[in-house]
Formats: structure tokens, C-alpha cells, sequence
């Protein structure tokens, strides 16, 4: 039993110290006074940045509210929620050459909801296939 708990802690602390390490570098990120693509290309990939890094972090928090023992659907909108809020904050505090724009803000709050969306499939599959394999007891 100790060696479970052990276990879990580890995940718990593991995933926190990611989260730790890669929210306020994406923060950063979004902040830096650069431009990845000129300003109107076609061919920018800037919204797929932005859905793929906030699906990243509401995975996750996802994954470390469940490690927790927060497992409920209340949880992950509660984390969608979250996350469209700071989306909006995180926009309107970006400077020159920067610009806050409400189709990237749309872009993470879809990417958060993709995160949160493949996490539970994960951890459904993940689920499953670990109990078909457990011994019978």
C-alpha cells in the first residue's frame, strides 16, 4: 500500500513541477516582442500554435487534477473555464509588435477544449486496457 501512495505522489509532484516549468514559459513565449510570420500571411501557422500549446496545459492540468483524484467532467470545464479566462488576460497583456486578438483567444480556448477533450479519451483507453490486463482477483 505504501508503494502505491509513494506512486502517486511522484505522478502528483511530477506533474506539477511540468506544469510548473512550462506555464510561465508559454507566458513568456506569447509575450517576447517577436513575430514568427509576417502580420496578414495566409500561410501563418499562429493559430495552430496557440491551439496546440493551451490543448497542451489543459492536458496537463488535466492530468494532474486526475492524479490528485479530480476526476469528474465538473473538473475538466471547470479547467476550460480556467484557461478562457487567462486565454483573455494573456492576450490583452501583449505588447508591441504584438497584438491581442479575439480569434487567437478563440484559438486557445478551442485548444484547451481539444486538450481536455483527447486527456479523457487517453486516460479512458488507459483505463480500460490497464484493467483487461490486471490478474483476476
Amino acid at each position: 500500500m505504501e508503494n502505491a501512495f509513494r506512486r502517486r505522489w511522484k505522478l502528483v509532484a511530477g506533474l506539477a513541477l511540468l506544469a510548473m516549468l512550462y506555464w510561465p514559459a508559454m507566458f513568456v513565449a506569447t509575450h517576447l516582442p517577436i513575430r514568427t510570420t509576417p502580420v496578414g500571411d495566409p500561410y501563418s501557422i499562429d493559430k495552430l500554435e496557440h491551439l496546440t500549446a493551451f490543448a497542451a496545459l489543459a492536458a496537463l492540468l488535466n492530468a494532474l487534477a486526475a492524479a490528485i483524484g479530480l476526476r469528474s467532467w465538473n473538473h475538466s470545464a471547470a479547467i476550460v473555464c480556467f484557461i478562457a479566462v487567462y486565454a483573455m488576460l494573456d492576450e490583452a497583456t501583449q505588447l508591441s509588435p504584438r497584438t491581442p486578438e479575439v480569434l487567437d483567444w478563440l484559438a486557445d480556448v478551442i485548444g484547451a477544449t481539444l486538450g481536455v477533450g483527447l486527456y479523457s479519451l487517453i486516460a479512458r483507453f488507459w483505463f480500460v486496457t490497464s484493467r483487461a490486463e490486471r490478474p483476476a482477483e
